[in-house]
């Protein structure tokens, strides 16, 4: 292997390792910079600087372990520290980022020196929604008859009060009692009609609801209710 290359990247991570020191740069800064400087050697092996320990590690069997580019003769880097090691028979953890093993009680990986107590930003990913089909085999006849019941509650308290204050339908008035019909025009007319109109309008919609249901609940139950698709 080519020694330099070792010897050069070394000396950049002292030089960022400085920079650090003196606050000119921050962690996630220092990290990208190391990969910049990683190396691949003539078997294809990758070689990189552990940002936190400042050993090279060399990435196989698909995670990165500590290892040295130099023999015996020509070893740079000073012998191991065995409390930054994870102990084979204690706990260890993967990197948030860099997936490489480590042990669960440190707060930094070895590797790429990324603080594993801060959230990893992801992108945020909608699931996705398929269609779905509904179907209404038959309809509850009480939540309808209260459906239509207040509808026509509604549609009968408007238009009693708007009968009884306003002259409109022409002689239908005189269908009513004298009392009612003089009390048309006045705030008082309003009132009684919209409470006239409020009452017929729910027995009214509220029967018909009862025959809509009825009809629905036997044609589904001979041929079939209602489909619906929904979408996202």
């Amino acid at each position: 292997m080519d020694i330099n290359k070792f010897k050069q990247a070394e000396t950049r991570y002292q030089e960022l390792k400085v920079q650090m020191e003196k606050r000119e740069s921050n962690a996630d800064e220092m990290k990208k910079k190391l990969k910049e400087i990683m190396i691949t050697d003539e078997e294809g092996n990758y070689w990189m600087i552990g940002g936190k320990t400042g050993k090279w590690y060399t990435y196989s069997e698909s995670e990165w372990k500590e290892d040295t580019p130099y023999d015996d003769d020509t070893k740079l880097v000073e012998k191991k520290d065995e409390s930054l090691i994870p102990d084979e028979t204690e706990a260890t953890v993967t990197c948030k980022v860099c997936q490489a093993k480590m042990s669960s009680r440190s707060a930094y990986c070895q590797v790429c020196g990324a603080n594993q107590k801060e959230p990893v930003r992801t992108g945020t990913v909608k699931p996705v929604k398929a269609e779905s089909e509904l179907l209404v085999k038959s309809i509850r006849l009480v939540p309808m008859i209260f459906f239509f019941g207040g509808l026509g509650l509604i549609i009968g308290i408007l238009f009693g009060a708007t009968f009884g204050i306003f002259n409109i339908l022409g002689d239908f008035i005189y269908q009513f009692p004298i009392m009612l019909q003089e009390t048309r025009g006045k705030i008082q007319g309003g009132l009684i009609f919209a409470a006239m109109g409020g009452i017929s309008g729910f027995v009214f919609f509220a029967f018909i609801s009862i025959i809509l249901t009825g009809i629905y609940n036997f044609i589904s139950f001979f041929f079939g209710g209602l489909r619906f698709t929904t979408k996202p």
